[in-house]
């Protein structure tokens, strides 16, 4: 009997003291802080933003009216960097804002008149290109669907929206351009790259967000070439129709194609050029619009001064008109220029369709023949038609 009743004295004893034990371990767990971090691996970008994130401290502290742990959450600062995912436009770096379309004067630029209708063959208009050529339906050029900064129901296009290939980070020859009087002639001697060196990244293959609107293979080459025009051009009075090929020349050395691509549309509002103003037909660069950047001098009465000289010998000038006013086609006639004070006649870029010259309005040089033609090069991919 005296034996049994001590087994049962120690074993009380030793439910007491797991009792007590278990009692401190739970207490403690209570005060317990544990620390939660959220594992997030860096991600990098090409937005420069870097945004810290925040480790989540989790205490757990005994509820008055329950058993139940209740979890209150803290913020404190994390040494693990994540980069911010911004959603930018994929066009952002593609589109250009100039200078002409931020002031009051011109045509609107978010609603410039798309050319295609105002292509004729029959005889010249004011705001029309009067072509030597018909229009060519199976000639290369853009995809229409793909065009999504043309409105074809009020066939109306807006040229904040455009795409254009950025510049270039690797170099082209460096351009050249010479002019010398020689008696009554005008000789002008060029490689057909920009002197300025402004030229876009081609080919543009590494941009397939504009080969799938404009698949021209191109590569822009040196082609050196003369040129001779009358020093002293006499109108006619009868206009001549433009052909394809150059019709003129820029005084940065590279050569103007009329308004319209080889389907006798508005190459401007519709094909892929690069920000500089330019793309090559296989391996002749040329422009289609005189880039804003070449109208960078003035004269007294703040009318631009000459950007380049068009196949019968008369001159082109930029985009200001007396005054400093910006031209557009009312102010022009049917070959895109007019004749005031001393300046005589001359011509007149624009930044509406035909955007330099609507036609002859002297006798164009023999020279025009020789002339390379629009298209890509004959090992080139074709590109595409909808």
């Amino acid at each position: 009997m005296r034996l049994a009743k001590n087994i049962s004295i120690k074993m009380l004893a030793a439910i007491i003291v797991v009792s007590l034990f278990i009692a401190c371990e739970t207490k403690e767990d209570s005060d317990t802080t544990a620390e939660i971090v959220n594992p997030i691996t860096p991600i990098s970008t090409s937005v420069g933003r870097t945004l810290e994130p925040t480790s989540i401290t989790a205490t757990y502290k005994p509820a008055k009216t329950s058993p139940t742990p209740v979890l209150d959450v803290k913020r404190s600062p994390s040494t693990v960097p994540i980069t911010a995912m911004v959603n930018l436009s994929p066009e952002i770096k593609f589109t250009i804002n100039p200078n002409l379309c931020k002031d009051n004067q011109g045509p609107d630029c978010t609603e410039l008149r798309l050319g295609d209708d105002y292509f004729t063959t029959s005889f010249p208009e004011i705001g029309y290109l009067y072509s030597c050529n018909d229009k060519n339906p199976n000639a290369p050029g853009s995809i229409e669907s793909e065009l999504t900064w043309i409105d074809f129901a009020d066939k109306t296009w807006n040229l904040l929206q455009k795409l254009w290939l950025p510049e270039t980070a690797s170099g082209f020859d460096q351009g050249s351009y010479a002019e010398a009087s020689l008696g009554q002639i005008r000789e002008i001697t060029t490689n057909n790259l920009p002197v300025d060196g402004k030229i876009g990244d081609w080919p543009m293959t590494s941009y397939p967000t504009l080969t799938k609107i404009d698949g021209n293979p191109g590569i822009p080459a040196s082609q050196k070439s003369s040129l001779s025009y009358p020093s002293n051009p006499e109108e006619e009075t009868t206009p001549t129709c433009v052909s394809f090929g150059s019709i003129g020349v820029t005084k940065n050395g590279v050569v103007i194609y009329h308004a319209a691509d080889g389907r006798g549309e508005d190459a401007v509002a519709r094909e892929i050029v690069d920000v500089f103003g330019g793309h090559p037909a296989g391996s002749n660069y040329h422009y289609h619009f005189i880039p804003e950047r070449l109208d960078n001098d003035s004269l007294g009465d703040g009318h631009s001064g000459i950007v380049g000289y068009i196949n019968d010998g008369f001159p082109i000038y930029g985009y200001k008109g007396k005054d400093g006013i910006e031209m557009s086609n009312d102010g022009l006639d049917l070959c895109h220029g007019h004749d005031h004070g001393s300046l005589g006649y001359h011509y007149h870029a624009t930044i509406e369709y035909p955007y330099t010259v609507g036609c002859y309005k002297g006798t164009p040089s023999s020279a025009e023949a020789n002339q390379v033609q629009p298209g890509g090069p004959p090992e080139g991919p074709p590109r595409r038609r909808p």
